[in-house]
């Protein structure tokens, strides 16, 4: 009888640990990167950092092109929303950051571009990553 009650409550203990340590814990989505290749360079890049929600752009070619990354946001109906974009048009490889919280339990998508100058409307080449928090 005392063997039996032990168990139970070891097992009763163990479960409600479980349970709070899933609670106290945040979900953390990994660090996500994404590389845009044209002719096979590497002409640009983005990068989620997830721990404080920036989201950094390179463009590593100097080819005249710069690069623009946006922030799409999945609705219920699977449609994209654009939530922000930026520009990055060194072709150094230095970066270009934004801060924009990605919030969990909803699908975005990250893209990059090439694009001939900021105010530049018509990617020329483009890559995209879905990500999730």
């Amino acid at each position: 009888m005392l063997k039996q009650w032990i168990a139970r409550t070891s097992l009763a203990l163990a479960g409600g640990l479980a349970v709070a340590a899933s609670i106290a814990a945040p979900a953390q989505a990994a660090d996500a990167d994404l590389e845009l290749f044209v002719d096979g360079d590497v002409v640009g890049s983005i990068t989620h950092h997830d721990a404080d929600d920036v989201f950094t752009l390179h463009d590593w070619y100097p080819d005249g092109h710069g690069v623009r990354g946006t922030i799409y946001m999945i609705d219920e109906s699977g449609e994209r929303n654009r939530m922000d974009s930026f520009y990055n048009g060194g072709g150094t490889g230095e970066y270009v950051a934004l801060a924009y919280n990605i919030r969990a339990g909803i699908e975005y998508v990250m893209e990059i571009c090439t694009v001939d100058g900021a105010q530049d409307n018509l990617p020329n080449d483009c890559a995209e990553l879905e990500i999730t928090e």
